[in-house]
């Protein structure tokens, strides 16, 4: 009996959490794009445009990444449980900007999620810490 309900304790502690839905690709798009005007992406300009990214296998994040002629030069990773946002992929940042709280707020409401630390999230994200982004630096 104890070794049938260890087992089963067992079971429930490596159970992987459900995934959350996909966040819908216009949705996606509409965050990139605040991000990238935040930053001062020249979104504009016919060289630079902004595509979903499909990674193998699912880490809870969906991303996009603003391209220049066709280069990476910067990916936005949504956890789909809070809402925060981040680049692990060029320089472990995690995007703090007013305009997008409402989103994460809806997001982190929807999911029941508990918020992540900075240290929390730089550990989902892959990162051995995150540096805020916060203002216009692109020019």
């Amino acid at each position: 009996m104890l070794l049938t309900s260890t087992i089963a304790l067992l079971a429930l502690a490596v159970t992987p959490e459900k995934p959350r839905p996909h966040i819908p690709a216009d949705q996606l798009n509409n965050i990139a794009t605040i991000l990238a005007h935040d930053e001062g992406w020249p979104l504009g300009d016919p060289d630079y445009t902004l595509d979903p990214m499909h990674p193998d296998t699912d880490d809870g994040f969906d991303s996009i990444g603003i391209y220049k002629k066709a280069h990476l030069v910067r990916m936005y990773s949504i956890d789909r449980t809070t809402g925060d946002v981040v680049d692990f992929l060029r320089g472990c940042q995690v995007f703090r900007f007013e305009d997008i709280k409402s989103f994460q707020s809806k997001i982190k409401q929807q999911s029941q999620a508990p918020a992540l630390t900075d240290k929390q999230l730089a550990a989902k994200a892959g990162c051995p810490k995150l540096t805020v982004v916060n203002t216009r630096w692109v020019h």
